[in-house]
């Protein structure tokens, strides 16, 4: 009982302090649809495909979130940084990043008194920072769906073949019809692992330097293919199905929830030792 009060109030003060962000997030998923659809639209006018492709939910998230090819340094061949995948991540990152060290500084030691001790306190963070990154993705994704229906296109999550040109890749295997787990369920997972992750290193060291690090880690997944840079998993384009050094659904899931499980013990065990006298860091 007094977990579902402590979970309630981090909610609804966690949501309080952060809602100026949301409507910054709902304002770039905005711009991102209206990029794929005009991205799409002149595809068409300028390629002319056999088949029209439609920028239904699937090519539109895709475009959006799919992340990049692998990129091969070479000359002629620059680094093209995934803008919208990375500004996207490093936003929501930046959501979570002060709530939960501004309210320890906030209340101290009366909240962790009134809440039944400091592993409560941090087990309620750590859902209120998954829902959190559940709530980004909701967001993004109904306001794509509202862009799909007011356009006149799909809810389809079916990719076109040509949707692969338009986001600059070369499949090295035949594309699948559709990669709806690499494109909702995998950086979902992704991003909830590396923001706990996030939360968890703040207890060493100051939330800023730990968004860094998480920048950090965005920016080596987007230029480097690896099992070990856990942002590829969270960009379909790198997904094994069409890539022929890509990473694995299953590995990535596992991946991100070792991830999760040994930020929140990790964190609690620190925490539990912390002198929270000493403020953030």
């Amino acid at each position: 009982m007094m977990f579902c009060k402590l979970l309630w109030y981090d909610l609804k003060n966690g949501f309080r302090s952060t809602y100026r962000r949301y409507i910054a997030a709902a304002v770039a998923f905005c711009i991102m649809f209206v990029s794929a659809y005009i991205v799409v639209y002149s595809y068409n006018v300028g390629a002319k495909p056999e088949v029209p492709v439609q920028a239904t939910l699937g090519n539109t998230l895709l475009y959006a979130f799919g992340g990049m090819d692998e990129y091969i340094p070479e000359p002629g061949n620059p680094f093209r940084l995934p803008a919208f995948w990375l500004l996207s991540y490093l936003l929501l990152a930046y959501i979570t990043l002060y709530y939960p060290f501004n309210d320890l500084e906030e209340f101290g030691q009366n909240i962790l008194i009134r809440s039944g001790g400091r592993q409560l306190w941090w087990l309620s963070k750590c859902v209120w920072n998954v829902a959190s990154v559940v709530a980004f993705f909701l967001l993004a994704w109904a306001i794509f769906a509202v862009g799909c229906l007011v356009t006149g296109n799909s809810l389809s999550m079916e990719l076109s073949p040509d949707i692969f040109s338009i986001c600059q890749m070369v499949p090295d295997y035949q594309p699948p019809a559709t990669l709806t787990p690499q494109i909702l369920v995998l950086p979902l997972l992704v991003m909830a692992a590396l923001n706990l992750f996030q939360m968890t290193l703040s207890l060493f060291i100051k939330p800023f330097y730990s968004y860094i690090v998480t920048a950090a880690i965005l920016l080596i997944s987007a230029y480097y293919v690896s099992p070990f840079c856990i942002g590829n998993y969270a960009m379909p384009l790198r997904s094994h199905m069409i890539m022929a050094n890509g990473v694995g659904l299953n590995t990535g899931m596992l991946v991100s929830v070792i991830i999760l499980v040994v930020a929140v013990i990790v964190g609690g065990l620190v925490f539990q030792r912390r002198d929270i006298l000493k403020g953030e860091g």
